[in-house]
């Protein structure tokens, strides 16, 4: 069976995903990321064994950010084999992506609108847009998948350009993740919503 993983919401796909390599492990698994792929690693997996040992499971991240000489090559050597596949994508896939393979499982985990509303509010401001935004968020229970993709959206503005000054970016960046390892951990001495709050303020005021 091929069983691929995909969707904007990276976190929840990525726990199935690995979720279902874990039930895998009465058999042989290969779990590989697809950037630096080695075929003959691939082929040896599967080729190998006799035909009285378990079944076999190959894992691959992101396979459809390879080539396409190197996705065909691969492919090939999948189909040309009996095995179980699982792959995880960190994005939604396109259409013609997914026939890539004969009638795969295809499990989609999109992320809630409230969600992107409140990210896309995070903006010089917008602070009177944002509050009410982020307490939807808060009562629907996403707040460690909005901190998520709150340290995804800043670091990639530090990596490329924001509407925000560079070092106020990079301060609230930097407070995101302490903040989010202080109430993991319980050392935070109020809620974290309120942190996330006062941390966010400066950029949305």
């Amino acid at each position: 069976m091929i069983t691929i993983f995909h969707g904007d919401n990276t976190a929840q796909s990525r726990s199935a995903y690995l979720e279902a390599i874990s039930q895998a492990k009465n058999g042989s698994v290969l779990q590989i990321n697809a950037k630096g792929i080695d075929l003959n690693q691939v082929n040896n997996f599967l080729s190998s064994g006799s035909l009285f040992e378990d079944s076999k499971t190959l894992a691959i991240d992101n396979l459809f950010s390879i080539s396409k000489p190197i996705l065909d090559k691969l492919v090939t050597i999948i189909n040309s084999n009996s095995t179980d596949l699982l792959i995880w994508q960190d994005k939604t896939i396109t259409p013609t992506q997914q026939k890539v393979f004969s009638q795969p499982k295809i499990l989609s985990f999109k992320l809630d609108n409230k969600l992107f509303a409140c990210l896309n509010s995070i903006r010089p401001h917008q602070l009177n847009s944002f509050a009410p935004l982020f307490e939807q968020v808060v009562s629907s229970g996403l707040f460690d998948l909005f901190v998520y993709l709150l340290k995804g959206s800043f670091r990639k503005q530090i990596q490329t350009s924001s509407k925000f000054d560079q070092n106020l970016l990079k301060k609230a960046y930097l407070q995101v993740i302490e903040l989010e390892f202080q109430y993991k951990t319980g050392q935070l001495s109020l809620p974290r919503e309120t942190a996330l709050i006062r941390v966010l303020t400066p950029l949305v005021k």
